[in-house]
């Protein structure tokens, strides 16, 4: 039992590297995917301002043509009024006319004022969202060939060790010994041996009973932690 508990930590040594890479072949395009995603964020938000920087010089230019023909509209008021032979009321209402139309003229241009100081100041995110967004781009870039250099590197690491796990695994071992070691190596993501320090399983640092010590220190069948199931080794195995 003692060559097998041997040849379970050797392949262990090789399962924990693999699981490893596995976990970082795993990881470096998700991070990819979390990068561009935050990056798309920005970018719908650079777009979200720019609309609103288009819809707010619509509105400015909406009220510089309004008042544009208003004002052609009182220098033909105007013309009309200095040629006119009308009398009296007829005088007044021009004037009266004219007096609404240069009231909605001021209006409208404080509105276009104020309309302009936003568009400005949009205008001006929408400068620095840009930049940061093109600096995030760049970033990404280099990111990714790092990413794909990376992952290059994880995976043929990965298969070379996997093909020495399989002849590890042709090796003398039990049936019985490789499928339960095959089960906790998944169930425990990858450790499916625990060193047993005096009573103490270092896996999940639980004290074992006695006789499951004596047990291990024998060697004579594999003994698994009653806490976390893994399989106890002690340092001289």
């Amino acid at each position: 039992m003692q060559d097998t508990i041997r040849a379970l930590r050797a392949l262990q040594e090789l399962d924990t590297d693999i699981y490893r890479l596995k976990a970082e072949l795993k990881r470096l395009p998700e991070e990819r995917a979390k990068r561009r995603k935050d990056i798309d964020q920005q970018l719908s938000k650079l777009e979200e301002r720019q609309k609103s920087a288009r819809e707010l010089r619509t509105k400015i230019k909406e009220i510089e043509d309004t008042t544009s023909k208003e004002r052609q509209r009182i220098r033909k008021l105007e013309n009309e009024a200095a040629n006119s032979r009308g009398d009296a009321a007829s005088l007044a209402a021009y004037q009266h006319e004219i007096k609404t139309l240069k009231r909605d003229i001021s209006n409208a241009e404080e509105q276009g004022l104020e309309l302009v100081g936003q568009a400005a100041g949009v205008e001006s995110d929408i400068k620095s969202q840009r930049a940061s967004t093109d600096d995030a781009e760049k970033t990404f870039a280099e990111f990714v060939k790092n990413v794909e250099r990376e992952t290059a590197e994880a995976q043929q690491k990965l298969d070379a060790l996997l093909s020495q796990r399989k002849q590890r695994m042709a090796k003398d071992l039990a049936p019985e010994s490789l499928g339960l070691y095959e089960r906790l190596l998944v169930a425990r993501e990858g450790v499916a041996l625990a060193l047993l320090d005096g009573r103490i399983c270092q896996a999940c640092y639980m004290e074992v009973p006695t006789n499951l010590y004596v047990r291990v220190a024998r060697g004579v069948q594999l003994t698994q932690c009653p806490s976390c199931d893994r399989i106890l080794f002690q340092s001289a195995s």
